[in-house]
């Protein structure tokens, strides 16, 4: 990803050098006009920007895997951003189904079957497994990731022993809406853990 942004921002400053170097061009195309040619100067700008163009297409062309960009810089900035809004989409992604496999790894003390607990993990596995054949990020995925959905504040009343009093309440309030009464009750008394 860091790859991704910088080869973007490097672009971004070649596509305003070039737009600069345009502005010399016209002047330099009025003066030639008038029979005086283009200083050694403009030229060795030119050629250097188009070593420094052909270098960062190189380096955008591997970095897609050998995928052939056209090479036209705006063409190639725009595969680079498809790229880095993948890798966030894929990094996202993998957020959320982090959670939900820790919420799918969640252990009721009590040895029997815990309906609330086994409910949460029926309907888990099912996003799981929904995800891996969806193309698009969802809101619930969306949510999971950024640490707002109600599985994020059950793993927190869980395994979070360091919150606030005031925190706490919140999140076992949350909880108890979201997920159920005594789903909350039972992670708040510690019948509920994540196995290490």
């Amino acid at each position: 990803m860091t790859e991704v942004m910088a080869l973007l921002d490097e672009g971004r400053r070649m596509q305003g050098y070039l737009s600069e170097m345009g502005t010399e061009m016209l002047k330099a195309a009025a003066e030639l006009d008038n029979g005086y040619p283009p200083s050694p100067d403009l030229i060795a700008k030119l050629v250097g920007a188009s070593q420094a163009f052909e270098a960062l297409h190189d380096r955008a062309q591997r970095l897609l895997g050998g995928a052939l960009i056209e090479p036209v810089l705006p063409r190639v900035l725009e595969a680079l951003e498809a790229h880095r809004k993948l890798l966030e989409a894929t990094a996202l992604r993998q957020k959320a189904l982090n959670v939900l496999e820790q919420v799918s790894s969640l252990v009721y003390r009590g040895g029997e079957e815990f309906l609330p607990l086994s409910t949460v993990q029926f309907d888990a596995l099912g996003l799981m497994r929904q995800q891996k054949d969806l193309a698009e990020l969802n809101e619930t995925i969306v949510a999971l990731a950024n640490g707002n959905h109600a599985y994020n504040q059950l793993l927190k009343l869980v395994v979070d022993k360091g919150m606030s009093n005031e925190e706490w309440v919140g999140v076992y309030q949350q909880v108890g809406q979201a997920l159920g009464q005594d789903l909350a009750v039972a992670a708040a008394r510690g019948q509920i853990y994540l196995p290490e």
